[in-house]
């Protein structure tokens, strides 16, 4: 991701997510680890999908950001850049990813289960609103963690 794609990723996530996130937040991520921040753009330049990733310790990383544009949903996309991101991971030599999702988004939970996710834990009270949240978490070195279909 380009430091010209801020603007355009933040857009993306203030539209896509529910959570307040200040625009600093895009820089922030990028500054930390910038191979794990991955856009989607269509000819034009417009960001389809973007995702943003720490490094943790003890071979992981984790998924802080990642929302795909709402006419573009169910296409693909998102299991594109996720894979992306699973391979940038394995390059530098992490195991697993971890990311958080709201328990009520079901879609989302479907949509990381597909992709090898896994529920490891309940999260009370976890977002800013005080709704919950489900920790889920995916093996790098199983392999069919790559071969989701949407």
């Amino acid at each position: 991701m380009r430091s010209e794609d801020e603007p355009k990723a933040y857009s993306l996530i203030s539209e896509s997510l529910d959570e307040y996130f200040a625009p600093q937040v895009i820089t922030f991520f990028r500054m930390q680890w910038p191979a794990g921040q991955i856009v989607a753009c269509d000819l034009f330049g417009n960001i389809l999908c973007y995702l943003a990733g720490t490094k943790l310790p003890n071979g992981r990383v984790s998924i802080h950001l990642f929302a795909t544009s709402a006419g573009n949903r169910g296409k693909g996309i998102g299991t594109m850049v996720l894979n992306r991101f699973k391979q940038a991971a394995l390059m530098e030599g992490f195991t697993s990813i971890q990311l958080e999702v709201k328990e009520h988004n079901t879609r989302a939970m479907e949509f990381y289960k597909r992709n090898g996710f896994v529920p490891v834990e309940f999260l009370e009270s976890f977002y800013n609103d005080g709704s919950s949240g489900v920790r889920m978490v995916c093996d790098l070195n199983d392999r069919r963690s790559f071969s989701a279909q949407t």
